[in-house]
């Protein structure tokens, strides 16, 4: 409820609101239509009131001529139009509008309903041009007193940023979505298409792509322009030279670069969705991944500021274009990558296939004399010979039957190879290849189940192909099946037959069958009875299916077997054979020969020639013929003993440690890298030397078998005379890394006797080598050899121990540390306990020069360490008493200098009166009659005389007091002048012979003019010292006094022949309340020479004594003539 106006002149609706508020307060309302604001209808008031009240922005349009009324949150929609619009008449303000809100307020101001506008377009000229504004807003009627309608109340609210985000948002989703295009171009004209359908934020736009060279920009889409020309859109622009003649391609950035006065520039451009060409453009590079593509010009909307946000658009979209281009390029050089893959592929089939052809002479060469041999057409053979020449041709039939799969498989891939497909009992053919397998199947421990019932007719298949794909099956299923059974089937299903190979083997992983029938593929990491093979044998048997017009497939689970299934048409119609096919050899028993060597038995170690057993060599291979052969050319030297794969090699070499070990790469179980890591991280293993065998030559297969931890890398095929060199110098090597070894362990015993704590850490890891017996005490007696100092000491993390070493390993600088403390964990956990040591961090070298480690050497200090603190305690504890005394000299001394004080005021009244009084008996005494009286007041006299002689005294005393407890600064204000040294000794001395009758016969004095500047109270005072102190210790014997020029100097002596001052005491009697002697003796406070010490020091002199017990003293003080 609205209270009641209370102001005098009515204006209380018009309070509070702000600027607006003070506005209308103070503005001429009389020369409006609405008149004075005291004439208002109340409902206008009551608005008004509303309106400057409210924080959204609202406007009222009062009477016919809807003047504008408005609060402070409508103000800045008004842009340049405020404070002008105040007042006025809404069509006037808002003329460039009017069009589109006029009919609707006047609707509603003549009794119409009330209106609702969202997200209008309304251009306005708020900015000094004409904008794209977006507004939501109602016109609703306010009653006048009359019951009509007054006025009209608009609520509005600027959607403008809400409406342009919403579409540029849509616009960048889709540049994001558009990433299918396969070319750099296609991505730029699909990018286009999406810009032209925003022309309100951009009018039109230009895409280059550079060259390869990135010098020029070739043009690659257009947005907006319907006839492109070499104005304003070049087909080619130079980068470098673009500035000034055409778009800046070479100062944009990823910001941008805005390019003003395009009209004036490139001509006229397209009006676009405003109607107005654009004025101004911006060029921004395109680039992502840090590879530049090309650029973008894009139009200015004159309807809109290039603000943040609007170049924030612009730069998002040139991201998500460089991005599309990005993608597109690299989908195009995989396609071309791709292309040349697939090129190379096709060479190396036809090389393949040319290079198999190319074996066949010189294999049929070695095949036909070897049969010869054998059959004895040369003569009997001894059994040496044939096991020579079987060993011979078994490797012979071996390389024919790999050059003819490779053949077979190039033939195939060429699409040249033709199947012959004759009718045959399958079933029969079958079970005679299965025939070939089944003595080393059953050798091997291994049921060999064969189910091959007769067929009810014939079957149709290449009698060769067929041999090849029940071989290479079974091959594969006896090459990784080591207990349980292998099941060949065969059966007619229909029109089909179906052969099955189920194996109980090693199985093949998920992830792995897809790949099983891929060439030259091969599953890592599996167990099997030997390591060679092409990998093609199944990829073949796939090619050969195929070729029977047939299927395959595999089911395999790992750990349990896999079974091989192919599914081959009957082809029982005779005009479906072809006879012009090649007939092809049998392989059946080469295969089955290869089985039955994989179960070779090795024999034991051999013992080599008498005398000559001085080493043992271990042989790896999985190739029983491979391992014969190796055999033969060592034992005849040294002890040798063979292993079948990696695994066997190591239980071995654990076992008995051989010599040198000699290995081939490729076996099953573990290869050969796997067998050089094992016997490495071995330490009863680590330094066996080891030769790897390999069938792969070049540069990089010998570096990667080196890298791996082998000494040498011997290639296959070999000469037996190489080997055994080789194997001779390893052998040698491995005496020498014995003796090595020896040598070490009697380093390791003097480092375990020296009680120095000793540890050598290698590696930038800093794994322990070696740690004697102090440093395993002093870390708890851990297991650390072998492993790195972070893991077995990791409460130094922070302590900076670790962080010394590694700078250490890195520049190659010793460090050292003295009492060096270190916190170290205690058995059985709780704090830790602390220790100081003195080390040295020194780098050890290879033979290289390179840092391999770091030598660890010092010495626990803890003892000494905690005795030292102990002393350093007790010189605190002394420190701490010291300062208590000085605390209690300080308070005395103050106590002296507030008791001298407060005694020397009476002591002076005291002496004051005492003077009165001999003055007053003295006149007495003068004036008086000569009566009996006088003999009275002479004694009155004498004693007044006395007292004032004990007063003086009295006050003499309390002058050292002072001395002591206040700063000579204080107590000697300088007031040098022009003086004769010996003018002043000689009136010190005249007043020491009247003061002391003793005095007057003991001082002698010896003087020469010396003049110089000082301050006379300063001299007197230091001679009458010295003087007090000569007849205080001289014995009543003469003291004599010089005093003598020097070289800028004065030179002041005094000397007596006195008790003396030991030595030891020269320096010390220059000190407070310190004497030579004891005060019960000689009394005094011991301030005297102190004094003359501190008024020489503020003369800037010296003074110093020469004396030794019983000789005297001489007092010698030096001081500058100052002119």
């Amino acid at each position: 409820m609205l209270s009641e106006d209370t102001r005098p002149d009515g204006l209380s609706f018009l309070e509070g609101g702000g600027e607006m508020g003070a506005r209308m307060r103070s503005f001429e309302w009389s020369r409006t239509a609405v008149g004075p604001v005291q004439t208002w209808p109340t409902s206008l008031k009551t608005m008004v009131g509303v309106l400057l009240a409210s924080r959204f922005p609202m406007l009222i349009w009062w009477g016919p001529e809807l003047v504008h009324l408005y609060n402070d949150a409508y103000r800045p929609m008004l842009g340049d139009k405020h404070p002008a619009s105040i007042g006025a008449s809404a069509a006037d303000v808002w003329a460039e509008i009017w069009h589109i809100v006029g009919p609707q307020a006047t609707g509603v101001l003549g009794g119409g309903p009330a209106t609702w506008n969202e997200d209008l377009l309304l251009p306005m000229n708020r900015k000094g041009y004409v904008e794209e504004t977006y507004f939501t807003f109602s016109y609703s009627a306010i009653p006048g007193d009359g019951g009509r309608v007054g006025g009209v109340l608009v609520a509005v609210h600027e959607t403008t940023e809400h409406v342009q985000a919403q579409r540029q948002l849509e616009m960048l989703r889709d540049l994001a979505s558009a990433s299918s295009a396969k070319t750099p171009a296609e991505a730029c004209r699909a990018a286009a298409a999406i810009l032209a359908t925003n022309d309100a934020d951009v009018p039109f736009a230009l895409l280059y792509l550079l060259d390869e060279e990135g010098t020029h920009g070739a043009l690659a889409a257009t947005v907006g322009l319907e006839t492109p020309d070499e104005r304003r859109a070049p087909s080619r622009i130079s980068v470098a030279a673009s500035a000034g003649v055409a778009w800046p391609l070479e100062g944009a950035t990823g910001a941008g670069l805005v390019v003003d006065a395009l009209e004036e520039r490139f001509g006229s451009f397209p009006g676009g969705r405003w109607g107005r060409p654009p004025q101004r453009a911006i060029v921004l590079r395109l680039a992502a991944g840090g590879h530049r593509y090309g650029f973008l010009v894009a139009g200015i909307s004159p309807a809109r500021e290039l603000d943040d946000r609007y170049q924030e658009l612009f730069r998002l979209t040139a991201e998500r274009i460089a991005t599309a281009i990005g993608s597109a390029r690299a989908f195009d050089e995989q396609r071309r990558r791709a292309e040349a893959l697939a090129e190379i592929d096709r060479a190396k089939t036809v090389f393949f296939s040319n290079i198999s052809h190319e074996f066949r002479t010189p294999l049929t060469l070695m095949l036909g004399p070897t049969e010869d041999l054998l059959t004895g057409a040369y003569g009997e053979l001894t059994p040496a010979q044939r096991a020579q020449l079987e060993l011979l041709r078994r490797n012979e039939l071996r390389l024919q039957r790999l050059v003819n799969a490779l053949l077979e498989f190039s033939r195939i891939e060429a699409g040249r190879s033709q199947a012959r497909f004759d009718p045959v009992d399958l079933a029969a053919l079958t079970r005679d290849i299965a025939s070939s397998f089944r003595a080393a199947i059953e050798r091997a421990g291994l049921a060999f189940i064969v189910e091959c019932a007769p067929l009810e007719r014939p079957a149709a298949v290449d009698v060769g192909m067929w041999e090849q794909i029940v071989s290479n099956l079974l091959s594969n299923a006896f090459k990784f099946t080591f207990e349980g059974a292998i099941t060949l089937a065969l059966q007619a299903v229909g029109d089909q037959v179906v052969l099955q190979v189920t194996d109980t083997g090693v199985g093949v992983r998920a992830e792995d069958l897809p790949r099983l029938f891929e060439r030259f593929h091969r599953v890592e990491g599996t167990r099997a009875r030997t390591h060679e093979g092409s990998g093609i044998g199944l990829a073949l048997v796939h090619e050969l299916v195929r070729l029977h017009g047939g299927t395959i497939e595999a089911e395999s689970a790992y750990g349990v077997g896999t079974t091989f299934k192919a599914t081959i048409p009957r082809r029982a119609d005779a005009a479906d054979l072809m006879a012009n096919a090649a007939p092809r050899p049998s392989v059946a028993s080469t295969f089955g020969e290869e089985a039955l060597r994989w179960l070779a038995l090795d024999a034991p170690p051999s013992h080599g020639a008498p005398g000559t057993r001085t080493a043992r060599i271990l042989v790896a291979d999985d190739n029983a013929d491979m391992r014969d052969y190796l055999r033969r050319i060592l034992e005849t030297r040294w002890i040798v003993e063979v292993a079948p794969d990696g695994e066997a090699a190591l239980d071995a070499a654990r076992e008995r440690r051989p010599d040198v070990v000699l290995t081939d790469v490729m076996m099953p179980a573990m290869d050969g890298f796997r067998l050089v890591g094992a016997l490495r991280a071995d330490p009863a293993t680590r330094d066996v030397p080891v030769i790897l065998l390999s069938a792969r030559a070049g540069e990089e297969s010998r570096v990667e078998g080196l890298s791996s931890g082998a000494d040498d890398y011997l290639v296959k095929p070999f000469s037996a005379r190489e080997l055994v060199a080789r194997v001779a110098v390893h052998v040698d090597a491995s005496r020498l890394r014995r003796a090595v070894e020896l040598e070490r362990a009697k380093l390791r015993a003097v480092f375990e006797s020296v009680p120095a704590i000793i540890c050598v850490l290698a590696g930038p890891d800093h794994v322990f080598e070696l740690a004697n017996a102090p440093y395993l005490r002093l870390i708890g007696d851990r297991p650390v050899i072998g492993v790195p100092i972070r893991d077995a000491l990791p409460e130094l993390e922070g302590q900076g121990y670790f962080e010394l070493l590694d700078d250490v390993y890195r520049t190659g600088v010793e460090s050292q540390a003295s009492e060096a403390k270190v916190m170290l964990a205690r058995p059985g956990g709780g704090e830790h306990g602390e220790e100081f040591v003195n080390f040295v961090y020194c780098p050890r070298r290879n033979l290289d020069g390179a840092v391999d480690g770091i030598l660890v050497f010092g010495f626990v200090v803890t003892e000494q360490v905690v005795a030292r603190r102990e002393i350093e305690d007790g010189r605190r504890a002394a420190e701490a008493a010291q300062r208590r005394a000085k605390s209690a000299t300080f308070a005395r001394d103050e106590f002296f200098s507030i008791a001298s004080h407060e005694l020397r005021t009476p002591l002076t009244t005291l002496g004051l009166q005492i003077d009165g009084l001999i003055r007053s008996l003295s006149a007495h005494a003068s004036s008086a009659p000569a009566t009996g009286r006088e003999a009275s007041t002479e004694r009155w006299l004498d004693k007044a005389k006395k007292l004032r002689v004990q007063a003086d005294r009295l006050e003499q005393l309390m002058e050292p007091m002072l001395d002591a407890v206040r700063p000579i600064p204080e107590r000697t204000e300088s007031a040098c002048e022009e003086l004769d040294l010996a003018a002043v000794a000689r009136e010190v001395i005249d007043r020491a012979r009247r003061a002391s009758k003793r005095a007057q016969g003991m001082i002698e004095l010896s003087t020469e003019p010396v003049v110089g500047r000082w301050d006379r109270r300063q001299l007197e005072r230091v001679l009458t010292e010295l003087l007090s102190n000569a007849l205080k210790f001289g014995r009543d014997r003469s003291i004599r006094v010089r005093v003598e020029a020097a070289e800028g100097s004065a030179r002041l002596i005094v000397a007596d022949q006195g008790i003396g001052i030991a030595p030891d005491d020269h320096g010390r009697i220059f000190e407070r309340f310190e004497r030579a002697t004891s005060a019960h003796h000689f009394g005094g406070f011991g301030l005297g020479l102190w004094v003359v010490r501190e008024l020489v020091d503020a003369m800037q002199g010296s003074v110093d004594v020469e004396s030794e017990p019983e000789r005297g003293a001489t007092f010698v003080v030096r001081l500058p003539r100052r002119s």
